[in-house]
């Protein structure tokens, strides 16, 4: 079953900010995302995970690099002998069927042939150990770790990392088979210690109600459950405790850990009949983060009527504005939501907010500290943290912006016309060669800075999962589309190509003069509309009206016959959230 998940995440208001959903298996999956408030126990816990996550990815990355080297040599060997490609290939997938030697192993062979016997001879040497073995006899000086560890970790977090082992290995497979969209990708590297990404996933065990919120058990022994279990039986109430406020979350053997923010979207959902999949548990410069992933099978929502009253939008994503509309009503719609800000005058033009030139300044003076301080000392990795948590308040800043953008978009029109923008190419230094150096190096590299800073893919991506939960659609315009070189009031092309300096486009046919990103945000909006039309199937009554409205759209309701939340759309927080 193939699942893509965006989480369900919170901003610095704590408003909730949701996460990519798919439903390429018939149900809707989302993820609730919320930062945890640990105490240095369950810190210390949540570090001992990772690390073992960590550890395991390892293992199985090594196990099948190894086997990556041996294909290698082998096409050496057999290359300097006159074989051919295609004879090699052959010869290596009969060898991968009945030589361990040339045979890649995944998830569910590697733990069975690997994990569970190691994790067992962990287990043995530690309980030697504390019959009175000598640990210098029993546990080898060449392990890394002074004792056994690996059975003191709960076995799903340990199948966590090697899940993702095999699933890296199966992209880079796929990808070099040519059965994968996009660049081709590089081996997997290894994962270290303060480097890559820490995080780990669990399943929930279907038979036990381990994760959750509101209601949820406690975890039997914990200081909290003998407390309650206290109280109840003074009382003369023969029940379970359970959790009952809006800040706590059970999290499986990790037990009842505090969060910053509300846990009532993902309560109201679990209410509303989603089912609890998995968690995951990440750390982000010094923040922990928890991502809980439900599963909905409530329909789609239908556009409301103030959706079919504004009918289609078109958005010209840019640097001098975040997105230009091509609906002049736009300010006044969104007069109601402040965090939307439009430059004035009554254009159509969304601010560009430029969250990592606002806070240019402060990493400024971290990094010129950091270049000015003693390798291996305490400060310099104090200073190391301060960075690492200015990126990541940024980034913070930067996806809750987006994330207001992009639901009163989703929420306030039907259709919305977006180009397929190659970011990639657009960011492509300006350096040149050493033979033939390019020109104006800095300032490309400054404006590669604040293309990347708007962050399009991202809002690209939040729009199109967004869609479908508030009944709009997203349709993506061609990028050879000449939005920007032609005239949105009578169609006619200019006759040279505007340079980016020329903000004002002026046709020479008709002699409007409108602002560049406005026209061409105008012109998405037409063809959008005129795509979506011939999307139609013909003879089903659906159509789009004027205004680039649907007469007739059937993809969902929202209210309930019973009169439930519909979980399939995201649960209410009381102000705006995204």
């Amino acid at each position: 079953m193939s699942k893509q998940v965006i989480p369900i995440a919170r901003g610095r208001g704590g408003k909730a900010m949701a996460e990519k959903t798919s439903t390429d298996d018939g149900a809707l999956y989302r993820a609730y995302k919320f930062r945890l408030d640990p105490n240095q126990a369950q810190k210390a816990e949540l570090m001992r995970c990772v690390g073992a996550a960590r550890c395991t990815f390892n293992l199985l990355n090594e196990y099948n690099l190894q086997i990556l080297r041996n294909e290698q040599e082998y096409r050496r060997t057999r290359a300097a002998e006159g074989i051919d490609y295609g004879t090699i290939n052959g010869e290596l997938k009969k060898l991968g069927k009945k030589d361990p030697e040339y045979k890649f192993l995944g998830q569910a062979e590697y733990e069975k042939r690997y994990l569970t016997p190691e994790k067992q001879r962990h287990e043995a040497i530690a309980q030697a150990i504390a019959d009175g073995a000598d640990p210098a006899i029993v546990w080898p000086e060449t392990e890394r770790f002074t004792e056994p560890w690996l059975h003191t970790i709960a076995r799903r977090v340990l199948v966590s990392g090697i899940k993702n082992a095999d699933k890296a290995w199966d992209n880079y497979n796929k990808s070099r088979m040519k059965q994968r969209a996009g660049a081709r990708m590089g081996v997997p590297r290894r994962k270290r210690k303060g480097i890559s990404h820490d995080s780990f996933t669990v399943d929930r065990d279907p038979r036990k109600d381990e994760v959750g919120a509101y209601g949820t058990p406690y975890k039997q022994g914990e200081p909290e459950y003998v407390r309650r279990k206290a109280q109840l039986k003074r009382r003369s109430i023969k029940t379970t405790p359970t959790i009952g406020d809006y800040r706590h979350v059970r999290l499986s053997h990790l037990g009842v850990i505090r969060t910053h923010n509300t846990t009532k979207p993902l309560v109201k959902a679990v209410r509303a009949g989603a089912n609890v999949k998995s968690y995951t548990v990440s750390r982000a410069a010094n923040r922990w983060y928890v991502s809980i992933l439900v599963e909905l099978t409530r329909p789609s929502a239908t556009p409301t009527r103030a959706q079919r009253a504004a009918g289609a939008v078109g958005v010209d994503l840019g640097v001098r504005y975040l997105a230009a509309l091509s609906d002049e009503q736009a300010p006044q719609r969104f007069a109601r939501y402040p965090s939307l800000e439009f430059t004035g005058d009554g254009v159509p033009t969304l601010a560009n907010p430029r969250w990592a030139r606002t806070a240019e300044r402060r990493l400024v003076r971290l990094q010129r500290a950091l270049a000015r301080a003693q390798k291996g000392s305490n400060r310099r990795a104090r200073i190391v943290k301060q960075i690492a948590r200015h990126h990541h308040l940024v980034a913070l800043r930067r996806e809750s912006g987006l994330h207001q953008v992009s639901k009163r978009l989703t929420t306030g029109y039907t259709l919305i016309g977006l180009e397929d923008l190659a970011v990639a190419g657009m960011t492509v230094s300006a350096a040149g060669t050493i033979e033939a150096p390019g020109k104006n190096v800095r300032q490309k590299a400054g404006l590669n800075r604040s293309i990347l800073d708007a962050a399009f893919s991202t809002l690209r991506r939040q729009l199109e999962y967004k869609a479908s939960w508030y009944g709009s659609r997203v349709q993506i315009i061609d990028r050879f589309f000449a939005s920007s070189q032609t005239c949105s009031a009578c169609g006619a092309r200019a006759k040279t190509k505007l340079d980016l300096r020329v903000r004002v486009f002026e046709c020479a046919a008709c002699g409007v003069r409108i602002d560049r990103d406005v026209n061409a945000a105008r012109n998405i909006c037409a063809e959008a509309v005129r795509m979506h039309e011939a999307q139609l199937a013909p003879g089903t009554g659906e159509s789009l009206n004027g205004r680039g409205v649907a007469d007739s759209d059937t993809t969902g309701s929202v209210v309930l016959e019973d009169g439930a939340l519909d979980a399939s759309r995201p649960a209410a927080t009381g102000g705006g959230s995204p």
